[in-house]
């Protein structure tokens, strides 16, 4: 909440879209599912303008199947941005009120849930680093609501609709589907054991086969680029005092020294001082209540701490299928804030519950204060955002692949019709060197034949190539692009192969057209799961409003609203 008050006169548009490091990376990210669909009205299932050729719909950090892309195609990249970050704040303290208010809370113990969580660094710091895919955990308290909703009322509609919001922290980035996964945990296991009940696991099972089925239109081309080109295996490790640095110093701010394996910005989650206060009283107040986030925030401060020894936590988390894909250790501070937040609700609901008048007004000052020192600390990173654009090259008139700098200026060469060889420094990406720029020795240009012949092509689009071949004898069409399963020739007598890791085309000896598309394998079976998940949910929707209204009771442990 303090964060998305300040933001306001700080996210301004400056003229340039960020061109530098991380900001560029994810722009990037954006502006192509932005521009393939405005300029050529294509799905955008590949990208030709990063690491020479690369799927668009399976980069783990893309953000393609999503409602966010509607503000970009009606106001344009820059106010795009802005909407998208503003929208998922909106979000993110909409899902909290509505899961403390699920946790019996009262308005004001949820009102501290929803504000502490967006407020603290940890997203402003992202966000001001370019990293937009972090926004995507703007779902994860409205996916742990309705799993509570689902097993109060005692419907499963509810959780088809967790399931849906699940997905899209999947389809809008990466971090959110694990932070969300585990943190489902938490509640599943307690109202499982409290309980006595399967009803909890049910509900929980029905949200994660419904999330891979929404996201299989992106979880099927993931799963097979990371198959493919697997992530990079990331060591970071902190000490105690990066810990309590990294949490409860007031200095959260992007320019902060480096006090562990990594930059400031990956570990900060600041703390407030009253927020602490309030949790350290939450956690002592109900046990019932407490225990389960008390028990997980220990988990996600061992895995916040990364690899300090061959038997650390996160190393043993990395054993698991796809586990080798976790990013930086320091990343784990968010869920780590999200059970400090819920504890800090509990220690608002405790005193508001105490029968004298001062303790409601101690919880008010105190949420008050924290709330204020929040947007004081951590609002300011949003200024980071928009910072100035990357020298831009000279344009084209014609598509080709440009070797640009090695910290930014993808979206710079792409917004000049050009191709960045270069992948940047971070977030996902392949390092071939197969590619060549036009800048670069040893450029034949965009497409080339190996053999006597002429070749003209007669239509490019990021999914879809089109060649004019005359060639005499039996020959090659080489394409200037990285290889990748899922292109294949659709017009022409013709053979799609690997040249040397360049898509290239067996061509018989005469005069053709050959025209190759690209589309992601098993595309056609996330169709199917998506319009059968769909289906199912609509059909239960129908089925469970026509029941009898369920009698209002609270699943969760201890007091009751």
């Amino acid at each position: 909440m303090a964060s998305w008050l300040l933001a306001g006169p700080i996210l301004r548009f400056n003229g340039g879209l960020p061109g530098d490091i991380d900001r560029d990376v994810f722009m990037q990210l954006r502006w192509v599912p932005y521009y393939t669909l405005a300029h050529f009205h294509q799905f955008p299932f590949w990208s030709p303008y990063k690491c020479g050729g690369m799927t668009m719909i399976g980069n783990p950090e893309g953000s393609v199947v999503t409602p966010f892309i509607l503000p970009y195609l009606l106001f344009g990249m820059a106010p795009g941005v802005i909407l998208e970050i503003f929208l998922h704040l909106a979000i993110m303290f909409a899902g909290g009120y509505v899961l403390g208010r699920e946790f019996g809370l009262r308005p004001l113990a949820s009102v501290a849930l929803a504000a502490m969580f967006p407020s603290s660094s940890w997203l402003s710091i992202h966000v001001g680093q370019g990293h937009l895919n972090f926004l995507s955990i703007a779902y994860t308290p409205w996916v742990l609501a309705l799993f509570l909703a689902s097993c109060r009322t005692k419907r499963w509609f509810p959780a088809l609709l967790g399931g849906l919001l699940c997905a899209l922290t999947l389809t809008e980035g990466n971090y959110g589907f694990v932070f969300t996964a585990m943190l489902m945990a938490i509640p599943v296991i307690a109202l499982t054991i409290f309980g006595l009940s399967p009803r909890p696991l049910a509900a929980a099972l029905l949200i994660g086969v419904f999330a891979l089925a929404f996201s299989s239109l992106k979880l099927i081309p993931t799963a097979e680029s990371l198959r493919i080109y697997p992530r990079e295996l990331m060591i970071s490790w902190q000490s105690w005092w990066s810990v309590l640095v990294s949490l409860f110093s007031r200095y959260q701010d992007i320019s902060h020294p480096l006090m562990a394996s990594w930059f400031f910005s990956e570990y900060a989650g600041y703390i407030g001082a009253p927020f602490a206060v309030l949790a350290l009283i939450g956690a002592v107040s109900d046990w019932r209540k407490a225990c389960p986030w008390v028990l997980g925030g220990i988990i996600f401060l061992q895995l916040y701490r990364g690899d300090t020894s061959p038997d650390a936590l996160v190393v043993w988390l990395r054993k698991l299928p796809l586990g080798g894909n976790i990013g930086l250790c320091g990343r784990w501070v968010v869920p780590l804030v999200f059970c400090v937040g819920v504890l800090a609700a509990l220690g608002v609901q405790a005193l508001c519950d105490r029968p004298a008048i001062w303790g409601a007004r101690l919880a008010l000052v105190m949420v008050t204060v924290g709330l204020i020192d929040a947007w004081l600390v951590c609002a300011p990173n949003y200024r980071y955002v928009f910072r100035s654009p990357a020298p831009a090259p000279p344009g084209s008139k014609t598509f080709r692949q440009y070797l640009n700098g090695p910290t930014g200026g993808m979206v710079a060469a792409n917004q000049n019709n050009m191709g960045a060889v270069h992948c940047g420094c971070c977030g996902y990406h392949i390092v071939l060197d197969r590619v060549r720029g036009y800048n670069e020795p040893g450029y034949r240009g965009e497409v080339y034949l190996l053999g006597a012949g002429q070749v003209k092509q007669t239509l490019w689009t990021p999914n879809r190539l089109s060649y004019e071949v005359d060639v005499a004898a039996p020959t090659s069409l080489v394409i200037n692009q990285n290889m990748y399963p899922g292109w294949r020739v659709v017009q022409g007598d013709g053979e799609i192969y690997s040249e040397g890791g360049l898509i290239a085309v067996h061509v018989p000896p005469g005069h053709q057209q050959i025209e190759i598309l690209y589309r992601p394998t098993h595309i056609l079976w996330a169709y199917l799961f998506t319009f059968l998940a769909t289906a199912v949910s609509v059909g239960v929707w129908l089925i469970e409003k026509r029941l009898e209204p369920p009698q209002p009771i609270s699943c969760w442990p201890g007091k009751e609203r």
